[in-house]
């Protein structure tokens, strides 16, 4: 008689994080369709192009780039981890582009540079995500590079810049939430949405890369 595999269980855990991811997802394209929609309502400027490019850049690439390698994220969950990890790539990599090169049309079209929060936070941003681009690349040769440095240290240092350079993005958005752009699209409690979502995003993309650099350190603490 054919032996049936038992399934495992499904601890309430899996669940509340099935549940989090899911609707953390649905937020990431609430805010970027209704920046978007704001977009194109206002008509092409310099700061309508700079506002879509950061917010596409940080709050659905990077963001959806962080959740591809998370386990049990929704639409990533069948694929290898070769495959997640170069879509992992792939949504960074243009996430960092579109971050950037909006970060450098709004500083040419500006007289008075960093005078704001939001400003210093995306700021701080560009310059973490330049290193966790140049890191990312020596990350992949980190086996190569064994002989000079462990590769458990390669992933926790990209891991924990990529992590502040996501924070620090975010955490501008944030601030740009309450800028007389927004204002224009939004009224005061679509704005407070924004900023709330914002927030959940940060949150629960950055819960597997936290679990993952705690692991990494425990692995170089621990070293026998």
């Amino acid at each position: 008689m054919e032996k049936i595999e038992e399934k495992k269980p499904v601890s309430a855990g899996e669940v509340c994080w099935n549940l989090f991811n899911n609707l953390n997802h649905i937020l990431v394209g609430f805010v970027c369709i209704y920046i978007t929609y704001g977009a194109f309502k206002t008509g092409y400027s310099i700061l309508t192009l700079h506002t879509i490019l950061c917010t596409l850049g940080y709050q659905l690439l990077m963001a959806e780039g962080i959740l591809a390698l998370a386990p049990g994220n929704v639409w990533s969950y069948f694929f290898t981890r070769k495959t997640k990890t170069i879509l992992h790539w792939i949504l960074q990599a243009i996430g960092a582009l579109f971050a950037l090169v909006g970060m450098i049309v709004e500083y040419r079209n500006r007289g008075r540079h960093f005078g704001s929060l939001h400003a210093k936070l995306g700021l701080a941003s560009g310059v973490f995500l330049i290193v966790t681009l140049v890191n990312g690349i020596t990350n992949l040769y980190a086996k190569e590079m064994s002989r000079f440095i462990r590769p458990v240290f390669q992933r926790f240092f990209h891991n924990l810049m990529a992590l502040a350079t996501f924070v620090l993005g975010m955490a501008s958005l944030y601030y740009g939430y309450e800028k007389r752009w927004v204002r224009s699209i939004a009224s005061d409690e679509i704005c407070w949405m924004l900023k709330i979502f914002g927030i959940f995003t940060i949150i629960f993309s950055s819960v597997a890369a936290v679990r993952n650099g705690y692991e990494q350190l425990r692995n170089i603490v621990h070293r026998d």
